[in-house]
């Protein structure tokens, strides 16, 4: 049990915190930045406040916030103000969880993309959680979404095939408008297939590495098609904004939120003391994210 908050301290009892793909990444040694040994794991989550130090003015107990640092799996944290954000009241926990990586990723990808409206682009992995709210996203940018898949879903029976045809198909999609943006969460030879499909001049964000392989594009599409290719990792991202930027960035994401929230699938929700068999069935995949129970 962490001891009583000082100062600008705040003492969190965690609620739920979801299984992320960076958490197993991170389990197997393969995140792309050394993690200490000793931390433990949970790159989101949700908790109460507890107590506060005397110098905390703005949380009272039972006030629902999420911790900005790693290290969730747990029961209770004592953190420093600065590194909580208060969430609106009456949001749920468990949506509450899910929503320190995948919004601030799809915003800052959109940012970095240089789109503007009537512009269109392309993003695999387009059942995943980031995917979800980068098309929220840019609908409010007036900027198309075309989803690629690795196999058929019927919950997205818009969504094309990744496949060697791909750029034709999604240029079809696109109809009038320019593709000029790709969001890559897979690698491997389909960041060739997402970079066949940009307009020149067209720029490619790489974000995750779920085929686990080299990325493999045409060098022609940099030399004679303009092509750029930009590595995106959401901590260094925030850490470029600045502890005032990150706050102000995740005020404009409550307010997006407040004014059209939505329901995030859950796989399953899973006590910590069990946590093997939850890690397990985040590995299996489906539907919906796996989280922990921190209560139980």
């Amino acid at each position: 049990m962490p001891p009583t908050p000082r100062g600008d301290e705040v003492l969190l009892r965690m609620v739920h915190a979801p299984i992320n793909p960076a958490d197993l990444l991170a389990i197997d040694g393969l995140y792309s930045f050394d993690l200490p040994q000793d931390q433990p794991l949970g790159a989101e989550g949700a908790g109460l406040v507890v107590a506060a130090g005397n110098a905390v003015k703005d949380l009272r107990p039972g006030d629902l916030v999420m911790p900005l640092r790693r290290g969730n799996w747990c029961r209770h944290r004592l953190l420093p103000r600065d590194d909580v954000i208060a969430l609106p009241v009456g949001l749920d926990p468990v949506q509450a969880a899910m929503l320190r990586i995948n919004p601030p990723t799809a915003h800052l990808l959109l940012r970095d993309a240089g789109l503007h409206p009537g512009d269109a682009l392309v993003q695999n992995g387009a059942g995943s959680v980031v995917a979800r709210w980068v098309r929220a996203f840019a609908a409010r940018m007036d900027v198309a979404v075309i989803d690629v898949l690795r196999r058929p879903d019927s919950a997205m029976p818009r969504a094309l095939l990744d496949g060697d045809d791909l750029a034709e198909r999604a240029r079809a999609v696109a109809g009038d408008r320019p593709i000029r943006a790709a969001f890559d969460c897979v690698a491997g030879a389909a960041t060739g297939r997402l970079a066949r499909c940009l307009a020149p001049g067209g720029r490619l964000l790489l974000f995750g590495h779920l085929s686990g392989e080299p990325i493999e594009v045409r060098s022609q599409l940099l030399t004679g098609g303009g092509l750029t290719i930009t590595g995106f990792s959401l901590r260094p991202a925030e850490a470029a904004l600045g502890g005032e930027g990150v706050r102000e960035m995740f005020a404009q994401l409550a307010a997006y939120h407040a004014a059209d929230p939505p329901s995030l699938p859950v796989g399953a929700i899973v006590p910590l003391t069990r946590a093997p068999e939850a890690i397990a069935r985040a590995r299996a995949g489906g539907q919906g994210r796996v989280l922990f129970d921190l209560s139980a």
